[in-house]
């Protein structure tokens, strides 16, 4: 989001800490219902985004459409959404759909705690290497044809069958309303969300064969002490790789596999 979304999204997400309290599941599931309708009708979109009218003006055609369909907790979150400005009319739905995730994320903690929150990003890593491995299930979640009962189920098994009701909310999620990424991406997008609230990246470390514990916590440790913040570890094993370890935070890929090593060593002779 440009520089204006995003204080808006700060100050709809004010609204949303107030409105967690009774059933965030339920809200996450309301405003998720909300960004389909808003994708889906471009008219609604324009109007909640025009400025021509006032952010009260705005706050009324929220109420006017949505009013005993959904909680009042919503109706809030997504008025606040209505009465502020937006760079781009898409930013609207994109603001809420990070409120959703963070409905999902706050239902997480209250009913597990920290634990509850890490199942929750451990499910969605699981979810994004299980689409990564394989091109067949890359097709089958993206796939037009396919029934939105057969995604959601193949998305769960992908995630190990989750029991985290907020796991299964965000897996579900990403495999049937993608929203122009495709549903491994999204899951990263909603991963990459829920670490940065709590002050941490997630460093994605492949390697030639399992780490021990120690070698874990080692590599955690010199990571987050590079970057100056905790890091969350996703490893993969992937023999390819030969020898070594590559590590991706962000953009910012190390490469220190054998791999890459023979690689650079038979250009350079040729």
């Amino acid at each position: 989001m440009a520089g204006v979304s995003t204080e808006s999204l700060k100050k709809v997400e004010e609204v949303l800490g107030g409105n967690l309290a009774v059933s965030p599941d339920h809200l996450a599931r309301e405003l998720f219902a909300i960004v389909d309708v808003l994708d889906q009708d471009g008219g609604l979109r324009r109007g909640l985004t025009d400025t021509a009218r006032t952010a009260q003006a705005r706050a009324s055609i929220v109420k006017a459409i949505f009013s005993g369909k959904v909680s009042e907790s919503a109706i809030n979150v997504v008025s606040a959404a209505a009465q502020q400005r937006w760079s781009d009319e898409r930013d609207l739905a994109d603001a809420l759909e990070t409120s959703a995730v963070i409905a999902a994320v706050a239902g997480a903690e209250s009913a597990g705690g920290a634990q509850g929150l890490e199942e929750v990003i451990n499910d969605l890593l699981t979810f994004i290497n299980g689409v990564d491995a394989s091109a067949d299930v890359q097709r089958a979640l993206t796939d037009d044809r396919a029934q939105r009962g057969a995604k959601e189920k193949l998305a769960l098994t992908l995630a190990g069958h989750p029991d985290n009701t907020q796991s299964q909310l965000l897996i579900e999620r990403v495999a049937v309303a993608p929203r122009g990424f495709t549903p491994a991406r999204l899951a990263e997008k909603f991963a990459d969300q829920i670490v940065k609230r709590q002050q941490r990246s997630i460093a994605r470390v492949s390697a030639a064969k399992p780490l021990s514990e120690a070698q874990i916590e080692k590599l955690r440790a010199g990571l987050s002490k590079a970057y100056g913040k905790e890091l969350k570890l996703d490893i993969t094993i992937d023999p390819e790789l030969i020898g070594g370890l590559r590590v991706q935070v962000g953009d910012e890929v190390m490469d220190g596999t054998v791999q890459t090593r023979l690689h650079d060593l038979s250009r350079s002779v040729v």
